[in-house]
């Protein structure tokens, strides 16, 4: 009998290749299908490579097919109407594959970001899909690295708590989920320890103040402000079998930082 083939797309985002290497730490390498939708960009990843188009429907049912568990990594589209129209495709090829069970790398419910997320869950619930919903935060990368290079590290939180958790945590706690079918039915909400801009500061060596902070970041910050990023859980700890990594230990590590800068802010 062959071994039952676990598949992994968007293999070469940052999130993704992560994913793959902690699988190949698990599992034999001719395990392991990745689903991308440039092949000549995953040659170096030392497993099977299939062409597979979130905007291609038929590429994606050739790809899942003889796939038997499929971490489905999240479009990293922003447009709404488009990223459910790829993840519905996504659902529906894994369907017509035969594909046995699916974990899929959502979103912490936070309004406005959400949605999404939200239609592709219940999209997976009503397909009838084996599925694990991994619910991911933010990226903690994101934030060292809007912050390094810093005189002074101006913020906008008020002093609040921010549950991030780093790529490679959530990759390794997806390696997990897809491997061991006890995961099978279940949703889990990922945070990583909570750390704040004070601290942050204290571990780059700068000073710290409140301030006015723009652009995107400065919407991360309010969302900070506000309280809307302190909800923990056990979740991520409980499937990485050891505490997270937390905020100091991405600062001292240059290696650990995220280096695919289209996804630096969010995991949405």
């Amino acid at each position: 009998m062959s071994p039952e083939l676990l598949a992994v797309t968007a293999a070469t985002g940052a999130l993704g290749r992560l994913a793959v290497a902690q699988l190949l730490r698990r599992v034999p390498p001719e395990r392991v299908v990745v689903v991308v939708r440039n092949p000549d960009r995953a040659a170096d990843l030392g497993v099977e490579v299939r062409h597979g188009d979130y905007d291609d429907p038929e590429s994606l049912v050739r790809a899942f097919t003889g796939v038997a568990q499929l971490l489905f990594v999240s479009s990293p589209e922003l447009a709404p109407p488009r990223r459910v129209a790829q993840h519905r495709a996504v659902v529906d090829a894994a369907v017509r594959a035969r594909v046995d069970g699916v974990v899929y790398t959502s979103f912490l419910p936070i309004e406005g970001l959400f949605e999404a997320h939200r239609s592709t869950e219940e999209a997976l619930t009503a397909s009838g899909l084996p599925c694990t919903l991994l619910r991911n935060p933010f990226y903690t990368e994101a934030f060292v690295d809007a912050a390094a290079g810093a005189e002074e590290l101006v913020h906008a939180t008020g002093g609040r708590g921010l549950n991030t958790a780093t790529r490679a945590d959530l990759a390794e706690a997806a390696a997990v989920a897809l491997v061991d079918p006890g995961h099978r039915g279940r949703t889990y909400e990922l945070t990583g320890p909570l750390w704040t801009y004070p601290q942050l500061a204290r571990s780059l060596g700068v000073p710290a103040r409140d301030g006015e902070v723009v652009g995107p970041m400065g919407w991360l910050h309010g969302l900070a402000r506000a309280g809307m990023l302190e909800a923990r859980t056990g979740d991520l700890r409980a499937l990485l079998g050891r505490e997270p990594v937390g905020i100091e230990a991405v600062v001292s590590t240059p290696t650990g930082r995220g280096t695919d800068r289209g996804q630096s802010t969010s995991v949405t």
